[in-house]
């Protein structure tokens, strides 16, 4: 039985009689990789300050390795295990990469002797793996104003985990990076995730994609729901508080407009053409009527916009019938126009993750070369 480092017991925090989180329960296990994701003024990072000691709860309790930290102040909390990261880095500007890491690699050292005093082996050891971890190793001399952004979110990480902490609280490390140093710092937290217990809070979808194992969404602070990235962003309600507005659609139906949406923006252009193919077909297919099939037109554009890899989405049809027909929609898709190469890797790719008879295949694509 895995054991538990984090348990959030029926939590509610008020300011001024608005709660900023409400009723909330939380349980993470010890080397978990925890993502949370919420809309704006979901709770998110009343939820971190109340894992810290910056903020009391109103009501409830923090359990961390099993000991209530409601009476704890923050010194003690960080000191018991709990390291937090915050959005904007927070590194020695003046110092270089390696001082930044080597002052926090022994506590008992201040800047001075940072500055002035030789390391010893151990910590010399552990500052050459810390930089090989974070890689930083090549500008481990260069003055840390002189790293690009994703570099000093690095360099923090790096901090940070030189502190042993058990927990790792990361705020939205990838604010403002490039796609390369979004990449580079998720790698750094997958990495990180197989000797530490880490919660990330991001808005970046794809960054959430590329490192989320189990997603947790917070609305109006408290546990919307839980599940992992596949389950979360197929979910009505989730969807729901993303656009704002109520959805007819159920998990299975969102699911079939993101893979037709995916197919359709395979050469990076969803055509009004196909938009409208897309559109006009679900929304016939889902309708018991033509009242709810204007509705589901409507509801359906909403969902046409992201491009999500097929690999994340086609493991989540349950049934043959299902794979079959959403392999008849792709191919009207594409068929639109003469297919160019994106689109025919895209096509080739949805074929293998299908796992379709390749009987079944062809007479499925004979039937739609007839019929057109």
């Amino acid at each position: 039985m895995n054991e538990t480092i984090l348990e959030i017991d029926n939590l509610s925090v008020s300011f001024d009689g608005f709660k900023a989180l409400n009723n909330l329960n939380f349980k993470m296990e010890k080397g978990e990789l925890r993502v949370i994701i919420g809309p704006n003024g979901a709770g998110k990072t009343t939820f971190l300050d109340v894992i810290t000691g910056k903020t009391q709860p109103t009501e409830g309790n923090v359990y961390f390795k099993g000991k209530n930290l409601k009476k704890m102040s923050e010194h003690q909390i960080a000191r018991f295990g709990v390291g937090r990261k915050f959005q904007t880095p927070r590194v020695y500007l003046n110092l270089t990469v390696k001082e930044n890491l080597d002052l926090v690699i022994n506590r008992n050292k201040n800047v001075f002797s940072t500055l002035f005093q030789k390391a010893n082996q151990q910590d010399r050891h552990s500052l050459a793996s810390l930089l090989e971890t974070i890689g930083l190793t090549a500008k481990a001399n260069l003055q840390a104003a002189l790293l690009s952004h994703g570099e000093k979110q690095r360099l923090e990480i790096g901090m940070l985990v030189a502190q042993s902490p058990d927990l790792l609280l990361v705020d939205e490390p990838v604010a403002g990076l490039t796609d390369e140093e979004t990449e580079n710092v998720g790698n750094l937290l997958l990495a990180l995730a197989q000797s530490h217990s880490i919660i990330v809070i991001e808005h970046d979808m794809e960054f959430v994609r590329q490192i989320a194992r189990r997603v947790t969404v917070l609305h109006q602070g408290t546990v919307l729901c839980e599940g992992n990235m596949n389950e979360i962003q197929n979910n009505p309600r989730v969807i729901e508080v993303y656009l704002g507005e109520e959805t007819s659609l159920d998990n299975n139906q969102i699911l079939w407009a993101r893979i037709a949406a995916t197919i359709g923006w395979s050469d990076f252009n969803l055509t009004p053409k196909e938009q409208d193919l897309i559109i006009n077909n679900l929304s016939q297919k889902f309708a018991s009527s033509p009242e709810e099939e204007d509705i589901f037109r409507e509801e359906l554009r909403n969902f046409l916009a992201e491009n999500i890899p097929l690999a994340d989405l086609i493991p989540l049809l349950e049934t043959d019938e299902e794979k079959e027909q959403v392999l008849e929609l792709s191919y009207q898709i594409l068929q639109d126009h003469e297919m160019n190469e994106l689109e025919n890797l895209a096509y080739q790719e949805l074929l293998d993750l299908l796992q379709l008879p390749s009987e079944r295949v062809a007479t499925i694509i004979n039937n739609l070369k007839t019929n057109s």
